[in-house]
Order: structure tokens, then sequence, then C-alpha cells
């Protein structure tokens, strides 16, 4: 088989990584990819960027099938497209990735079918918004209705906060179009996860949670960013959890779909935050009785997250190409998946400054003997050295039986991996 990878991030690589290991795959092509992705077996980057080249390129491959790594491509109505012409894609049409790429419409989703959620008003108007804020009741959350990359998302503990931040989004534009309407959400605290199914068009199963560190800084402090790391499984979620998120969360999701057509083939994360009654310290594993613990959406993405993907991708024991089959043939509630047992580490690298001014253009080197799997977001070669091409430069993923073994192992290992600004979190 030939396989297309749409996107050009460390998800974007794992994914080809993966489906590179399988014997049925022949090729794995990634547009637009980055040059840390062509350096896998198998793989080949081609830079075309737009929907119409992406087409062309599939037919004249003879491309067995299209896997869409990045949201942009899904809100741009890619599978639409492809679609109409006959060609195998996974990811949600455009009406099903609003999901994604509008936060009102997720939320009024949420509403329409009792997913729970943090109470919630949208605004259209910079007055109104400004207006609301000045009565409201702190802390609340605002947020970008359109995609922001992970970052147009600001906890406001004062209205100075939150004028500040709405101006950012609704009259400075700073996220252009994406966040000229605004949600404003109560402020939950707890733990967040990141569930992730499986769904066909027909049928979901259930994939796997992850553990995603949104804040740049230690202790969850500082701005969101894209991710800078994830944790596989989560280690935080017992079945007394599970049966809640089921219960209020992905049973009313999945039922939502189906009644409004919007059951897609293709990976569905539900980013949870898990709200504690009584907050604990250390591991959350098998709660008390007695001790309610409630799981509310914070936002629905239509694809693999990252730096989630490239976590639960390494932990994957299961061939990554028989999934991406089972999902385009409707038959994902019969197929097997397997994982490795423990726990897999992803540690986002990033330049010093992100998510905001970076340089770029650093000479990346990696000492010998590293026995971690590095997966590259923001690079490009120039002759033979790679140099550092984005904010997050790239991710060091391995496993191990313990979470413990694996921070030892990623923690020490990432001492082997320099570029001159490198930034990284120390308490995954």
């Amino acid at each position: 088989m030939k396989v297309l990878v749409v996107g050009k991030g460390g998800r974007e690589h794992a994914i080809a990584w993966k489906l590179s290991q399988s014997k049925d795959i022949e090729k794995v092509f990634v547009a637009p990819g980055n040059d840390g992705i062509s350096i896998e077996n198998k793989c080949e980057c081609v830079k075309i960027e737009s929907i119409e080249e992406i087409i062309n390129f599939v037919k004249n491959n003879n491309i067995d099938i299209t896997i869409v790594g990045s949201e942009e491509y899904l809100a741009r109505g890619i599978v639409d497209k492809f679609e109409e012409s006959n060609l195998k894609i996974i990811g949600p049409n455009q009406k099903a990735a609003l999901l994604e790429s509008s936060k009102i419409f997720a939320k009024s989703f949420m509403k329409r079918h009792n997913v729970q959620t943090a109470s919630f008003n949208t605004f259209v108007e910079l007055k109104d918004a400004l207006e609301y804020s000045k009565k409201a009741s702190y802390p609340f959350v605002i947020k970008a209705d359109g995609l922001a990359s992970g970052k147009g998302v600001f906890i406001c503990n004062s209205y100075e906060d939150s004028f500040l931040a709405i101006n950012e989004l609704m009259k400075e534009e700073k996220f252009g179009e994406s966040g000229k309407k605004i949600v404003i959400e109560k402020f939950l605290k707890g733990f967040e996860a990141s569930v992730f199914l499986l769904m066909d068009g027909e049928n979901y199963t259930f994939f796997i949670v992850s553990k995603d560190h949104k804040k740049l800084l230690e202790n969850d402090q500082g701005p969101n960013t894209g991710g800078m790391g994830a944790i596989t499984p989560h280690p935080d979620i017992d079945e007394k959890v599970m049966e809640l998120i089921f219960q209020k969360i992905v049973n009313p999701t999945v039922k939502g779909l189906k009644e409004e057509r919007l059951l897609y083939k293709g990976f569905l994360y539900i980013g949870l935050i898990i709200e504690e009654e009584t907050p604990r310290t250390g591991s959350r594993k098998n709660t008390p009785n007695g001790v309610k613990d409630e799981p509310y959406v914070l936002e629905y993405n239509v694809r693999l997250g990252d730096p989630e993907a490239q976590s639960i991708l390494y932990l994957l024991k299961s061939d990554f190409i028989d999934i991406i089959n089972a999902i385009e043939k409707e038959r994902v509630n019969t197929t097997k998946i397997e994982f490795y047992d423990g726990f897999s580490l992803c540690l986002v690298l990033s330049s010093f400054g992100y998510p905001f001014s970076y340089s770029k253009g650093e000479r990346i080197t990696i000492k010998p003997g590293i026995t971690s799997k590095i997966f590259y977001s923001g690079v490009k070669k120039d002759g033979e050295n790679l140099l550092t091409d984005g904010g997050r430069v790239l991710s060091i993923v391995n496993k191990a039986d313990t979470l413990e073994e694996v921070r030892k192992i990623v923690y020490d290992e990432v001492e082997k991996v320099h570029f001159k600004s490198k930034y990284y979190r120390k308490d995954l």
C-alpha cells in the first residue's frame, strides 16, 4: 500500500513512522511534512500545500488512502473534496470539523445533547463581551471561537485580565478571524485528560486516554501552548472515572453525532477536565468510596492530538494500517487494538520564547547512543545539518513498565539532544 499523511508536525511524523513499520506499507508520503520526517525508512515528504495539489498528487501516484493529521485542512474541507473525487480519506467532512474549528458550534452541540461541559456564553460584539466581563464572577475562561493552534485560551482572574484578552482577540485580531467571536465559560479546577475514540461513520470504539501538558511552565503555570508533552495511558484515570466519562461524555456525544449525521471516519479527541470533589495529592488511582470526580468537556478535536499522538503511537502494539483499514471499511467495533504494557512519555523540546517570539536556524545535535525515539516538528535541513524552524522543535519518546522508569529514561536522554535555545518542562 501507498499512504499519504497530510500535515507537517510531530504528530504527522509519528503517524508516518508507525505506518512505515507495517509489512503491508510500501511507501508513506507526507505533505508538506518537514525535513526530519524524510529521515524515516519508506517516508518521503512532498512540498505541496494546497488541497488541489494534494488531490492531484494522490491521483497521479496511485495513493491507496490519505490520513489527515492537521486540523487546518479538515476545517478547509479537504475530506469533502476528496470524496467528490472518489478518493479514500480518513477525517471528518467540513461540517463535522466544526466540532473543532468553532468553539461556539461545539459548545452548542454539547448543550443540545446534554454532554457535560462548563456553563458558557457566546459573544460576537466587543462591547457586549466587555460589558458581560464587568459583572461576571471570576475566574472565567475566554476562548477564541476558531482555530488558534491551542493558544487561543485565556484564564482570567480579574476584569483587567479579561479586558486585555477580549481586546487582543476581538479588536487587535491577534488570531485573525478565529478570535472575532468568543466563548466565555466557567472556570473549572481539576486535572485534564485526552480521550480518544475511533469512528468509522457507522460505529465507534474506545482507543485510549492520554495526559497532555498544555501549559508552558512547571506546575501547569504560564500560557497555553500546543502541548509540552504527554503520558499514555493517563496515570490518574481509574475505572470509576471512566464509567462517568462514558455516561456523561462519550455516550451522549456519539448519540448526538449520529442524530445530527456528523459521525465520520476518523479520530475524535475529547479534551476533558476532571473536577475533583476533594483535591488529593499523588496518584488518583483507586479513588476512595464516596469521593466523586466529575468530567467536563473542554473541547473536541477531530483528529489525533499533538503531542498525544507521539506518545500513543509509540505505545501501540497493533499494526496501525490495520486500524486505518478498519476505519475505512466500517468495522472498528470488531477490531482488536493492542498496546504495550506500561507507560510511554513524550517530552516536547521547544525554542525558548515559544509560544511567542523565538529564534530559528539553530543547529540540532544528537549524541550517539540515544535509545528514545525522536519525532520532528519544526526543523529544516541545511546541507547535512538539521536546524530549528519552529516553536516546538521535536519530541523525545520512550516507554517502560512504570512511569518512574520512563521518566528517568527520557529526562536522562534529553541531555543528549542540544540546540542553543532548548527549553522543556521538567515535571512531566
